[in-house]
């Protein structure tokens, strides 16, 4: 297990919108190289918890510390260095290249003239390489598709040199090929140590990724935390989803 100065955790988080609260009492922590993985229904809250774990949404209640800081003391810059969030819901495309795309994920690294250094110039070829967007590095992004658009926004988190990777529904909307593309990507960063935090619907998928997996309630709170094969159980999903037991076993084979 990681120590509280290599984690990101969530203490006794309460968050929503407005004056609603849609989670409740959320604790955990995420250490280098784990990929948690946030599953449940729509409503459940996953979204708020991944952008209050990234300091986009404040707590009602609790707080979250990161490598044993209050992430609400670190400046935004700061904060950037430790975090990289990936939005579910994105605006259409800017015609940048990919290159260009993926150094944007640098701009919270420059120095206060705002030139690409050696160092920065690396770390996007790097990226570029690890996502295998060489070959694409100097298409206009909006000539993509929509697997290989969702390894730019990808890269470019691996740009930002960020400990932690949160992302919500990457593999959404993408067909099983780019799915397991993109998960394997994601799998391959959480073993080269930095640790990631994701949601998504898939179940199938969930078990076969996760290092550990977050069932949240309709209610926001949670429901079982721990490796797949303790969460993933069909009383945990029966009640989870109000189906059957014996129906539950589908969403998991």
């Amino acid at each position: 297990m990681a120590s509280q100065k290599d984690s990101l955790e969530l203490c006794e988080i309460s968050a929503g919108y407005g004056k609603r609260a849609v989670t409740h009492d959320i604790n955990f922590s995420v250490g280098p190289g784990e990929l948690l993985v946030l599953a449940g229904p729509n409503g459940s809250g996953k979204t708020s918890i991944l952008k209050t774990a990234a300091g986009l949404l404040p707590p009602f209640r609790g707080r979250v510390m990161i490598k044993g800081i209050e992430l609400n003391r670190l400046k935004p810059r700061e904060r950037a260095a430790h975090t990289a969030f990936l939005f579910q819901n994105r605006d259409s495309p800017w015609p940048f290249t990919v290159r260009e795309t993926v150094a944007q994920g640098r701009y919270v690294r420059l120095g206060w003239l705002g030139a690409a250094r050696t160092i920065d110039l690396d770390a996007v070829d790097s990226a570029l390489e690890k996502a295998g967007l060489l070959n694409l590095s100097d298409r206009l992004i909006t000539e993509l598709s929509g697997g290989e658009l969702q390894r730019v926004y990808i890269a470019r988190s691996i740009a930002q040199g960020a400990s932690f990777l949160l992302l919500d529904e990457p593999v959404n909307n993408l067909d099983p090929k780019f799915s397991y593309m993109i998960l394997n990507l994601i799998t391959e960063l959480a073993r080269e140590g930095r640790g990631i935090i994701l949601s998504l619907h898939d179940l199938r998928l969930a078990s076969r990724f996760a290092s550990r997996i977050l069932l949240l309630s309709l209610s926001g709170s949670i429901l079982a935390m721990g490796s797949p094969e303790e969460v993933l159980t069909v009383e945990n999903l029966g009640m989870l989803y109000d189906i059957p037991t014996g129906l539950a076993g589908d969403l998991i084979l």
